[in-house]
């Protein structure tokens, strides 16, 4: 150790031992407390919305009301019964590459971003794009290099991703009111724009997004029907 660095450190835990009477304690600094980690029932609600596959992975059958929904090492596997849990879990990478080819298949084609999230190039510049699946998110980059910024803030990233899904779908969003309170977008101040899975909803209030967690399928057959007229 550096002699001067060894002697600061001396005099430091001396003074830490016996203050004077006449100096006045500095008041201890503690390290921030780390962001608590999210709970499965937030995990579920975050994923489920974009899972992408209606069958169960383990037993490939359809997956209905009573589906499982189990969190494993952080993502959310759909099964069809409390039996299927003990294989998804034995054989997570093959559970997880089920879920990511289904993702990819759902989301490539009509991917709203043209360049990475994490370096801004443009895909394609620097050969094939990398596709990497957070949660039930698909994340297009760059180049290999990428995947360690997305390993650090994939929260920035799915971000970037997001609001390009919503700004892709702002010009022919087919309802002008709101499909939860059917109240006049815009009637009480700027209308929330949320995705529920990849697809845009827009609320009057965010009061209505709760209506959107416990009945997201439904209110999204109501903008598909609007669609279509």
């Amino acid at each position: 150790m550096n002699i001067t660095l060894a002697l600061t450190l001396a005099a430091l835990a001396t003074l830490g031992a016996a203050a004077p009477e006449n100096h006045k304690e500095l008041p201890k600094q503690t390290a921030p407390a780390p962001a608590a980690a999210p709970s499965e029932a937030e995990i579920v609600k975050v994923q489920k919305s974009a899972y992408p596959l209606d069958t169960c992975v383990i037993s490939g059958k359809k997956l209905d009301a009573k589906a499982l929904d189990v969190v494993i090492d952080g993502r959310l596997v759909r099964l069809c019964c409390p039996n299927c849990k003990a294989g998804a879990e034995k054989d997570k990478a093959a559970t997880f590459a089920k879920i990511d080819a289904g993702v990819v298949a759902a989301q490539k084609a009509s991917y709203p971003l043209a360049t990475c999230p994490i370096s801004g190039e443009k895909l394609g510049s620097m050969g094939d794009p990398v596709d990497v699946v957070v949660g039930t998110k698909l994340v297009r980059l760059c180049c290999a290099s990428c995947k360690k910024g997305l390993e650090k803030d994939p929260a920035a990233a799915l971000a970037k991703v997001d609001k390009a899904w919503i700004d892709a779908q702002l010009a022919a969003y087919p309802l002008t009111t709101c499909p939860v309170s059917d109240e006049k977008l815009g009637g009480m101040g700027e209308p929330v724009n949320v995705l529920y899975g990849t697809k845009l909803v827009r609320l009057c209030c965010k009061s209505c997004t709760k209506a959107l967690d416990k009945d997201g399928p439904a209110i999204l057959a109501k903008i598909d029907a609007a669609k279509k007229k």
